[in-house]
């Protein structure tokens, strides 16, 4: 029997002792950061670029920094009016974009922050909050984002500005994202290899004071908990928050075939509010359809292990993802994997025909496992024969047959299908309808 198996390697993670699921940094406000040294290629004449981060804080009073340096050259955070500011060349009055004052609730839950820059004229800077576009048209202004020299710093700017809160899932491109973009993937994690992503770090991935760089597109930009490796009171600390709204975290999805059915089985880390998994399917040239649902586990903090079968009645190659499905109804596609099905083992089947009513003729199709004597004959209501369509030695396979009833009156016909082969005898018998 022929087995084999495929797997989406982009959605798989090798879980080993240095990992752990949903990390997030926790800052003190006093000193804590996150050093991410010889960055210079993260802002190298990056004109166009989006940042992206999860903030949770209820202090804001000391204006922190998300990210920034520790010179003026690049600050993303909060600025005096509680609202959210990227600036750069800080100190000299370069070019930013910001936020009305209050837009950012300090509120101690978790808030989704994106700036985003597709140029450098007037009115090219967007921040959104939550996915919501809060860009005050007052604060945009016009100019070249200066080269980034040095490294970066996430939790604190200026060596100032710490943060007091916890912050997660930092994303930098260099490609201008659209709304629609952001609000699409905010709270999934990402697999690295997205394009345009040239730095993301989800805190879950390192051991000890180290932050790993896992987008697979560029520089590895590791960062280091506080001033050096060694741990000191300037490290943020590890925390694993269950209410940072990534509703489910999927680690691996992948499939086995065995002759035509496909077994697909898949595994989340966490989940928040989930409430299920559509199961799409289509064919090479086709669309996705749903063909199953399988119940999540609402909210839960470690693995869950899910299957789903499917038995395919036609060989050809076919593509699967998950269509995963909160309870206040917001949706997420996974990525999609690839499957060929080479051959379908036969069943003896009448299929119903088609059309079905018909007038005056319709397409009889039927499936024989093994080659024999066949007979397809079509009787009326009374059980009278009124038309003998197949009486003959056919082979095995699928064979489709015209029927047409141009000199019969409407009503219902039974239409009735005999195999003797030399090992078995089959019979199966199906109703029509003739309208005229």
């Amino acid at each position: 029997m022929k087995k084999c198996y495929i797997f989406l390697t982009a959605l798989t993670l090798f879980l080993s002792a240095s990992f752990a699921q949903n990390e997030q940094l926790l800052y003190d406000g006093l000193d804590d950061f996150c050093n991410v040294a010889n960055a210079e290629a993260l802002f190298s004449n990056l004109n166009i670029f989006t940042l992206e981060t999860w903030i949770k804080t209820s202090d804001i009073s000391n204006a922190p920094i998300f990210i920034g340096s520790s010179s003026n050259e690049i600050l993303f955070g909060i600025h005096s009016g509680s609202g959210v500011v990227f600036n750069t060349s800080f100190m000299s009055g370069g070019p930013f974009v910001g936020t009305k004052s209050g837009t950012f609730p300090a509120d101690g839950i978790w808030h989704h922050i994106a700036c985003v820059r597709s140029g450098t004229g007037a009115g090219q800077g967007k921040i959104y909050i939550d996915g919501v576009d809060q860009t005050d048209t007052a604060f945009n202004t016009t100019g070249t984002v200066i080269s980034l020299s040095g490294g970066l710093s996430f939790g604190v700017g200026l060596t100032t500005y710490f943060l007091n809160g916890t912050i997660d899932e930092i994303r930098i491109w260099n490609v201008a994202r659209t709304q629609a973009e952001i609000n699409d993937n905010m709270n999934i994690e990402l697999t690295g290899s997205e394009p345009g992503l040239i730095g993301y770090w989800k805190f879950n991935e390192g051991s000890g004071q180290i932050i790993l760089d896992t987008q697979t597109n560029g520089v590895i930009h590791n960062g280091t908990l506080g001033a050096s490796e060694n741990v000191g009171s300037d490290d943020p600390a590890r925390i694993q928050d269950p209410t940072l709204p990534l509703p489910v975290e999927l680690v691996s999805f992948g499939s086995s075939i065995n002759a035509n059915t496909v077994e697909l089985s898949w595994i989340t880390a966490s989940e928040i509010n989930n409430m299920g998994f559509d199961i799409e399917r289509k064919r090479e040239s086709g669309s996705y359809a749903k063909i199953g649902f399988v119940s999540g586990n609402g909210t839960k903090t470690d693995y869950s292990y899910y299957s789903f079968i499917d038995v395919i009645s036609q060989p050809g190659i076919y593509f699967y993802r998950l269509k995963q499905i909160d309870f206040d109804g917001s949706i997420k596609y996974s990525n999609e994997i690839r499957v060929e099905i080479e051959s379908v083992p036969l069943t003896f089947n009448l299929e119903q025909n088609y059309p079905n009513p018909f007038n005056p003729s319709t397409t009889i199709s039927y499936t024989l496992p093994e080659a024999g004597f066949v007979n397809l004959t079509v009787y009326n209501s009374l059980g009278e024969k009124v038309n003998e369509l197949v009486n003959k030695f056919e082979e095995s396979g699928k064979h489709n047959v015209i029927f047409s009833a141009e000199n019969l009156s409407s009503g219902m016909y039974i239409y009735k299908l005999n195999l003797n082969s030399e090992r078995n005898t089959y019979f199966i018998s199906k109703v029509m309808s003739l309208v005229k």
